[in-house]
């Protein structure tokens, strides 16, 4: 486990941009925290880093937003619409683990269908108003990539 202090959404970019270097096909990470903590911010600054051209938005209301112009397709999921119905039998585990990486936002949500292997970063917010806290767990084969972050 590492711990980042990101004192302003640059801060969130560079963390970002080091795990887009870092990623491999199948890489699945898993974002928690709460509404407002960064998640869609390190998603979109991950998403340039691997050099994705398209406008990148949370998918609120699609859950599943796929974007194909960077270095690995880019998957990303919003599941917060999923806590009532669940994500079982709606097609999503075709995108975990396969030829991009998959960014989930909260993952709880999917929980049956995320892979053991995966990249953790947990979103707080620290003591001063802009300041976040991102707290990097690699499980399994993701664990490499935690070691490698500074």
């Amino acid at each position: 486990m590492k711990t980042f202090v990101a004192n302003s959404t640059a801060d969130t970019a560079k963390l970002a941009a080091q795990v887009a270097a870092l990623a491999q096909p199948g890489l699945v990470i898993a974002l928690v925290g709460d509404l407002g903590a960064g998640k869609t911010t390190f998603t979109k600054a991950f998403a340039a880093a691997l050099g994705v051209s398209d406008r990148v938005k949370s998918p609120t209301f699609n859950i599943l937003n796929t974007y194909e112009t960077g270095r690995l397709p880019l998957y990303h999921f919003d599941a917060y619409r999923l806590e009532e119905t669940g994500a079982e039998e709606q097609g999503f585990e075709d995108y975990l683990g396969t030829d991009g990486v998959a960014l989930v936002e909260w993952p709880q949500f999917m929980a049956a269908l995320l892979p053991a292997s995966q990249l953790t970063i947990d979103f707080s917010r620290g003591q001063a108003d802009n300041e976040r806290v991102l707290t990097v767990t690699g499980f399994g084969e993701a664990a490499a990539i935690e070691e490698q972050l500074r």
